[in-house]
């Protein structure tokens, strides 16, 4: 039975890493959280190599209900120390340093090449850490210098439409 558990858990690392690009089986999150391939085979593996090391002893004082207890138990430690220390750790730094490019939709950015009347230019500005360049124009279509200061209007198709600093504030 152990054999069996070592040999699935095998071939599911295998097979999953094989067709990882095909199919998409996350489970990060809600009740599916412990349903990932990977914490899957981690457990049968686990499962399956303590249940053959304690069951092959010579000098067996082990029932076969403990040998199951303790091989499980392994397996359930050893997926979640995957988990915890693995996993978990790699979603949250990859989350942290994505965007999307409408969250750039207001930031304050610098003009680093002119922008043209009724022309392209190109911008730079920081978010979530990252500082990032982009092609620009003049939302009213005029000329903004090399150095000024601009605000993210609106991006359409990859370019981001800016208007300068002081034509965004409300003067009263």
């Amino acid at each position: 039975m152990y054999l069996a558990f070592f040999i699935i858990g095998v071939g599911f690392v295998i097979i999953s890493f094989v067709f990882s690009s095909l199919i998409d089986i996350d489970g990060s999150s809600g009740p599916l959280i412990f349903l990932q391939p990977k914490l899957i085979a981690v457990f049968l593996i686990v499962t399956g190599a303590a249940g053959m090391i304690l069951s092959g002893r010579d000098d067996n004082v082990f029932s076969q209900a403990l040998i199951l207890l303790f091989s499980v138990g392994g397996g359930i430690l050893a997926s979640g120390l995957v988990y915890s220390l693995v996993i978990l750790p790699l979603h949250r730094a990859q989350n942290t340093s994505t965007f999307s490019k409408q969250e750039a939709v207001g930031t304050a950015a610098k003009v680093i090449s002119p922008i043209l009347p009724n022309g392209y230019g190109k911008i730079r500005y920081n978010i979530s850490g990252s500082v990032v360049t982009s092609p620009a124009k003049s939302e009213d279509g005029g000329e903004i210098k090399n150095g000024e200061d601009v605000a993210i209007v609106y991006i359409e198709g990859g370019t981001y439409f800016v208007k300068r600093m002081f034509e965004t504030q409300d003067y009263e």
